[in-house]
């Protein structure tokens, strides 16, 4: 694919001619979904979840087939802030981060400050990660799940009911503790979170439809509750939460449905679809690109994992009648520090200096765009490199995918949820093919360059003073990773 160019038709805007209105964006992140899961993704898979909305999306937009996240959910936030790998964010591993935040940090210029510069009205529902409010991140109203004096609901983690206690120190489903505009929110038993922040997102579409907006919903769902009391490496301690039935109207009707990572992802799409009907009825949805991504593989299967690419691959859709070309299925190859720049360039804004990101917003819109010949991920020490056919694993293991865009082909209980290491044996001949001692040629040649590559892109600095403590309390817990090379870099690629 290098040096390849991709034309698309404008479609309502053809004929080369410019948007006249900056596109509102809303972007949606779900919380621990891998691609594979979604029936969009793999509809030969019969326990693909089907979407409506989402599948919709899919076929309509742009479905990027190989779209990579971090293993986990902070540094997978912290490139999407910033638009920045970890070597330069400080964000290797969920538990290690630098002492000061990145919403504090001069060095990074965030997503939400980028779209206020360029004129854009901002709102944040759901998920905060890195504390303080979504004020600090360049937000303008915002409805989060945090502590706040006066709530009286449960919490996840014993001893962390305080202002500054970490997320897991609230409920952030049922009898939520949110924050909106910096006054608490009053909340029963009977309170769905997700479903608050929805209605006030459509609130907020409704009284800016006059003026661009940017939506940005990192809601917590499909991520597992953790039961309260109980330590949360314990076994049976993280749940999937009951979700409220509702109407046609996106009214709760009082019953609830049984958690399952099915249910949560389905109470999504049905607020997706409303977001749509919404955007239509105020007539602005031809002016509107909606984009919904995972931050980072579904738990148990993928989440935290160091084979293959199945802590990274997540879905990544995105959609736009009147503004995206409806692509389908789409091989351009993207990862989480592409969305900054992609952004401020939908929205007219100066890109910051030292991104790590390709923007791949003239893909989206019908210009003429050259694509990324790689994309990359780190995690802990490891590191992750693909092109169009080749894999390099954060556990050093190299592979050969063909076309392939989907890591579970071949491996039949990875269909159904497993993870890779209880996978058992893999089909000869199907889905990626292991060439990690592989001695032709072209797979070494292919091997070294890649190192080459990826050896640019600096690992964790276990001395640097903002991160130190961080190194050395999660080292007691966990070992580095062992990263394979074969014998013939050991004396090559430093």
């Amino acid at each position: 694919m290098a040096g390849l160019v991709f034309f698309a038709s404008f479609g309502a805007l053809s004929h080369g001619a410019e948007p006249t209105v900056r596109p509102n964006i809303i972007f949606v992140l779900a919380d621990d979904i891998s691609a594979k899961d979604l029936a969009a993704y793999k509809s030969d898979n019969p326990h693909g979840i089907k979407l409506p909305m989402i599948d919709r999306l899919a076929r309509e937009g742009v479905m990027f087939q190989t779209a990579w996240s971090s293993p986990m959910c902070g540094p997978s936030r912290a490139m999407l802030h910033t638009g920045k790998y970890p070597y330069k964010t400080g964000h290797f591993e969920n538990e290690v981060a630098p002492e000061t935040p990145i919403w504090r940090d001069p060095r990074h210029t965030l997503t939400g400050r980028v779209m206020q510069s360029a004129g854009y009205k901002n709102a944040w529902y759901g998920k905060i990660h890195f504390g303080g409010t979504p004020a600090d991140y360049g937000f303008d109203e915002y409805c989060s799940a945090q502590w706040w004096d006066g709530y009286d609901g449960p919490h996840q983690a014993p001893g962390e009911r305080h202002a500054g206690g970490h997320m897991y120190s609230v409920s952030w489903y049922w009898h939520p503790a949110l924050l909106a505009d910096g006054k608490g929110v009053p909340t029963t038993p009977e309170d769905f979170g997700p479903q608050i922040e929805s209605e006030r997102l459509l609130d907020f579409i409704t009284r800016h439809k006059e003026e661009p907006f940017f939506v940005y919903w990192p809601t917590y769902l499909p991520h597992m509750a953790h039961k309260p009391g109980v330590p949360m490496a314990a076994p049976g301690s993280w749940y999937y939460p009951d979700v409220p039935e509702c109407d046609a109207e996106g009214r709760p009707t009082g019953k609830k449905i049984a958690g399952s990572l099915a249910s949560n992802m389905q109470f999504l799409d049905q607020k997706l679809q409303l977001i749509v009907k919404r955007l239509e009825d105020l007539g602005i949805l031809n002016n509107t690109i909606i984009m919904i991504a995972g931050d980072n593989g579904t738990p148990g299967y993928g989440k935290g994992k160091f084979e293959s690419e199945v802590a990274l691959r997540v879905p990544f859709i995105v959609w736009g009648p009147g503004l995206v070309k409806p692509v389908g299925p789409s091989p351009v190859l993207v990862d989480f520090t592409d969305i900054l720049p992609t952004l401020a360039e939908l929205g007219g804004a100066k890109k910051p200096d030292d991104v790590s990101g390709h923007s791949f917003a003239p893909y989206l819109l019908g210009k003429p765009f050259v694509p990324r010949d790689s994309i990359f991920m780190q995690f802990d020490n490891a590191r992750w490199l693909r092109d169009q056919r080749y894999l390099l694993d954060g556990n050093g293991r190299f592979y050969d995918c063909g076309a392939g865009r989907d890591e579970t082909a071949g491996w039949g209980e990875l269909e159904v949820g497993h993870p890779l290491g209880s996978a058992g044996p893999k089909k000869p001949g199907v889905g990626y093919k292991d060439v990690t001692k592989s001695t032709k040629p072209e797979v070494v040649a292919a091997r070294r360059r890649f190192e080459e590559i990826s050896q640019k892109f600096p690992g964790p600095d276990y001395e640097d003073p903002a991160t130190r403590a961080a190194w050395k309390s999660f080292r007691k817990r966990s070992k580095p990773v062992k990263v394979y090379r074969p014998d013939y870099l050991e004396n090559e690629v430093p």
